[in-house]
């Protein structure tokens, strides 16, 4: 649909997107990056979509029987940092991490003071800071409700490294990439792309971020195309240990009035009939908007990216939503 992609560029400089239909990809670009040889190659930011892959790293390490979903936090913390929780009944769980109904804020004030006003903001958070921001409080609703959360899923991570002994950028590779075959993705580089693509901010160039100790949450680089083999293996799981992470991660773990959580997933809920229904997630950074929206039940799927950070309304979601209904007609 090429009107919705100039449709972006109206807020956005140059856009990217690729959709997944009976197995085969294709793959488009407008505005600044129009003309591109491989728009399905180019590096991105993809922000808040890494979220989904350390739901899936949560699958995984639960399936390995190295966690459970509902193991409390304080089972994988330093025990200085263990002694300052409330009892282990009334701490969040893994899972509440993963689903973003650990009660948690989104930052906590502190974080937001030390974030300031930098161009890569994240960057001067440490593992200190990460721990610092655990203790009494630190404590399970007993309504839980989605409140979404960077720290609550970059604890997550630092979690999970903590379980396998491992670090995170090495667990995202070795258990969930090189298994698929996804080998242009990677914790703050494309592997076998160039650099991410130069984002803009009040119209000036902006650099990439980096995300310090809150990796993931936000720290993974991809293309189109890897995105896209992603979402594919989503829609028709390999049979292997990766296969029964995604299926798992997938899956619904936290249901609501209007809601419906995977394990780092959104599930859109639509009515009946009207739209499509499939697991997404969004992302932003200050020079990257990107969105994965994948429909299991028709094996298909659609990638965007915007090279400017999103807005209220991102036009990459637009772009993305009206990619994805679109291919009920295909």
């Amino acid at each position: 649909d090429q009107e919705a992609l100039e449709r972006a560029t109206r807020k956005v400089p140059g856009v990217v997107a690729g959709v997944l239909v009976d197995g085969r990809t294709g793959f488009a670009a407008a505005g600044t990056l129009a003309g591109m040889d491989d728009p399905g190659g180019q590096c991105w930011e993809i922000g808040s979509i890494t979220k989904v892959f350390t739901g899936v790293l949560l699958a995984d390490l639960s399936i390995a029987g190295e966690v459970a979903l509902d193991d409390p936090i304080g089972r994988f913390v330093p025990d200085a940092v263990a002694a300052r929780l409330p009892d282990a009944g009334a701490q969040p769980t893994l899972a509440c991490l993963a689903t973003h109904t650990a009660g948690l804020p989104r930052l906590p004030l502190a974080m937001i003071r030390a974030v300031g006003k930098s161009d890569d903001p994240y960057a001067r958070l440490t593992l200190d800071d990460v721990w610092s921001h655990l203790g009494p409080k630190a404590r399970r609703p007993s309504r839980p409700r989605p409140r979404y959360s960077n720290y609550g899923m970059g604890l997550l991570a630092h979690l999970l490294e903590r379980a396998a002994g491992t670090g995170y950028g090495d667990l995202i590779r070795d258990r969930i990439l090189a298994p698929l075959g996804m080998t242009a993705t990677g914790l703050g580089e494309c592997p076998d792309a160039d650099d991410p693509v130069v984002g803009f901010r009040k119209g000036k160039p902006t650099p990439p971020w980096t995300f310090g100790a809150l990796a993931g949450a936000g720290g993974l680089r991809s293309t189109a195309s890897d995105l896209l083999r992603f979402a594919a293996a989503v829609a028709d799981p390999p049979s292997s240990r990766v296969g029964e992470a995604l299926i798992l991660s997938g899956g619904v773990h936290f249901r609501g009035r209007m809601q419906r959580r995977g394990l780092g997933w959104d599930h859109r809920v639509v009515p009946p009939g009207r739209r499509r229904s499939g697991l997404w997630h969004n992302g932003g950074t200050y020079g990257a908007a990107s969105f994965l929206a994948v429909d299991p039940e028709s094996d298909s799927a659609v990638v965007a990216f915007g090279n400017r950070g999103p807005v209220l309304a991102s036009p990459i979601d637009r772009l993305g939503w009206t990619l994805f209904d679109g291919l009920a007609n295909t």
